[in-house]
């Protein structure tokens, strides 16, 4: 058998972790029949050569500041605008008569008061429509039908409600003509306590 040099335990060791050199070196040398002589003369070597420094580690790159937050005006700030309070809650009153005629929508009693969000109208012919907001009063004269008018409306009021109080929301229609148009649609309506 070849006798091991120091090489040969190095290149052993490379790599190996958890004993201590002399433990790994007493593992290394049991493999072969060394005299005590040898065994010594081997550990002497061991023992002459300086240990190789671990490499250096690679610097670790600063970290990046975070961003800058761009500082917006307050006044330039617009706010989310949430669902109105009353999207859950809203009901739909019909519209269904014929001119000339009036339509009670929506009343309410005891403590509530009624706010109308949206009112939608089609007429069949000429038409001249007022719609009464309770306590609120009334709209003017809104001409429907006729020739280069318009054969209905939206009124959206989206997060403005018009208040009606304590008051029925109505809707009359009057005829100026001599046929008896209809009048259809509907008016999304809530009530909320005083």
């Amino acid at each position: 058998m070849v006798p091991p040099t120091i090489k040969d335990f190095e290149k052993w060791i490379e790599g190996r972790t958890g004993l201590t050199q002399k433990e790994f070196f007493d593992v290394w040398v049991g493999a072969y029949d060394l005299t005590p002589e040898e065994r010594k003369a081997l550990w002497d070597q061991v023992k002459k050569e300086e240990p190789k420094p671990p490499p250096p580690k690679p610097p670790i790159p600063p970290t990046p500041p975070p961003p800058k937050e761009p500082v917006v005006p307050k006044e330039l700030i617009i706010t989310r605008t949430p669902y109105p309070k009353w999207w859950k809650d809203s009901l739909n009153a019909t519209i269904n008569f014929s001119a000339p005629g009036s339509a009670t929508l929506a009343t309410v009693a005891g403590k509530l008061r009624l706010h109308v969000a949206t009112i939608v109208i089609t007429v069949t012919g000429e038409t001249v429509i007022t719609i009464t907001f309770g306590n609120a009063g009334s709209s003017g004269p809104i001409y429907l039908g006729g020739e280069s008018q318009p054969m209905g409306i939206v009124i959206a009021m989206g997060n403005s409600p018009a208040p009606c109080g304590s008051g029925p929301l109505t809707i009359s229609a009057t005829d100026p003509g001599d046929g008896t148009p209809s009048i259809g649609g509907f008016a999304t309506c809530f009530a909320e306590e005083a």
